[in-house]
């Protein structure tokens, strides 16, 4: 879920008769409808971007998810699992902060497909990325 505030007028992503007007602020949880409305200039996240996502190194059993935030978080943590109901999580290192951020997973099953999501809060706002992928060795 991702808190946005808008800065034009915009239509719902599901219900198409619900429109969010200038200044209004929301918790939403479509991700890609997020993405979509700060690409348009629609909406300003009230939580933090999250940059530069990559995951390296991977190896058989475990994987590093590497990413930067720019303004100091009070918390963060990456939820993965084999599917998109993810069922694990992993706190970052820093737990809090700003600037290039990592989490260790470890345990992981050879060969196997992880869905992950990186989740970031700072203060009551929090913001979640979109469900990406990575396979282990």
């Amino acid at each position: 879920m991702s808190n946005v505030i808008f800065m034009a007028p915009a239509q719902d992503s599901v219900t198409a008769t619900t429109y969010y007007g200038k200044n209004h602020q929301a918790n939403l949880t479509d991700e890609a409808f997020v993405r979509a409305l700060i690409a348009s200039g629609k909406a300003a996240l009230q939580g933090s971007d999250v940059r530069q996502i990559r995951v390296t190194p991977i190896a058989a059993t475990t994987a590093t998810i590497n990413w930067t935030v720019d303004q100091p978080c009070t918390g963060m943590v990456v939820n993965y699992g084999t599917t998109t109901a993810y069922g694990s999580n992993q706190a970052a290192t820093p737990a809090s902060g700003s600037g290039a951020i990592v989490a260790n997973l470890t345990g992981l099953t050879t060969a196997t497909l992880y869905h992950y999501r990186i989740s970031v809060t700072v203060g009551s706002y929090t913001t979640l990325t979109p469900d990406a992928t990575f396979t282990t060795a």
